[in-house]
């Protein structure tokens, strides 16, 4: 059988959570699969408990605030892109409960691509075919937002955005990364939140590129990475102050899925070159590769997240689980720390 996680998050040095599937057999893909999720409690890992599922639940998402305030997402195996469905749990410090989420309860072509937790509130992003979905929970209830201008098709002109990761610093200061293309321009993008409307926000860049992960210390000092999304090569990094944004080239990777920033500043970026993930840092000006652990022939990291208030980082995905046929996935987790 297979296991992958897909998402980690911490909410202080004692309290993590990596979420993800496990029992899953790619020959029974629809009727396999249960709902993974792993637990750190400052010295290691250990199974948690789920929330109750109906049907065969994958979690995709994990976004922590606080020890008391841990929201999965989770979506049925769909046998159609237009089949999806989305689930969103609650954890309270107590118990898991499921938080009804109207838009993700009919099977549509819905797919929610991140999530991110403040104040009492949660973010969903992603897009709903070529519509792009910003869906926050006000505490009480679901409220969807307005995508920006640039992104409504109108006029004949098929104007186009996707959203692929977000962050939430403040009710009123919400970050949100992923692409845009219209007239005059195809490339990445950040999406802006100030408690009234979502603003596009360029960064300089207009190539076949897309943002799918970003992260920071606060509005003020903002690492956003993407690739080309599977249609070839390359990656694009830029830093910002929310304002101006910066490229940073010279890492070589071809997938860069996720990226954190610890307490001093310092990124950490997932590099996907098969057969072996590596993660990278930028320091004095250049980019510092660690190769990550060799627990098979060949491994990917699927999301990586920050400890706050630390130098430590957890990087969560799978690898081979050599000479099976067909081929089956283990789930790992590294971690790396600066002392």
């Amino acid at each position: 059988m297979t296991s992958v996680l897909r998402d980690v998050a911490a909410a202080d040095s004692a309290h993590a959570w990596a979420v993800g599937v496990e029992g899953y057999d790619p020959e029974q893909m629809y009727t396999t699969g249960d709902p993974l999720i792993l637990k750190w409690n400052g010295i290691s890992w250990s199974r948690s408990s789920v929330p109750a599922v109906q049907g065969k639940v994958s979690f995709q998402h994990v976004a922590a605030s606080s020890v008391n305030n841990v929201w999965v997402t989770g979506s049925l195996m769909a046998h159609d892109p237009g089949d999806n469905t989305t689930f969103v749990y609650r954890y309270d410090g107590s118990a898991w409960t499921q938080v009804p989420y109207p838009a993700g309860a009919t099977p549509s072509r819905l797919s929610i691509r991140d999530l991110s937790v403040v104040d009492g509130r949660a973010w969903l992003v992603g897009y709903n075919g070529n519509t792009p979905v910003f869906h926050e929970w006000t505490g009480q209830a679901w409220v969807e937002h307005q995508a920006p201008g640039e992104c409504v098709s109108g006029g004949g002109i098929v104007n186009f955005c996707m959203i692929n990761a977000v962050k939430a610093f403040a009710p009123d200061d919400v970050w949100a990364a992923g692409n845009g293309m219209w007239n005059g321009f195809a490339g990445p993008l950040l999406f802006h939140w100030n408690g009234t409307a979502w603003r596009a926000v360029q960064v300089g860049v207009n190539q076949q590129m897309t943002f799918q992960s970003l992260d920071g210390r606060s509005s003020k000092d903002i690492w956003a990475v993407g690739d080309a999304g599977g249609m070839g090569s390359g990656n694009v990094i830029v830093r910002g102050d929310g304002t101006t944004w910066q490229q940073v080239g010279g890492l070589n990777a071809s997938r860069v899925p996720g990226v954190a920033v610890t307490r001093s500043g310092t990124p950490w970026v997932l590099g996907n070159l098969m057969p072996q993930a590596a993660f990278n840092t930028y320091t004095s000006g250049a980019w510092v590769t660690t190769p990550a652990p060799p627990y098979g022939s060949g491994t990917a990291y699927n999301a990586i997240a920050a400890v706050p208030g630390t130098e430590r980082v957890f990087a969560v995905g799978y690898t081979d689980v050599v000479g099976t046929s067909p081929l089956r996935l283990r789930a790992v987790i590294a971690s790396y720390s600066i002392l």
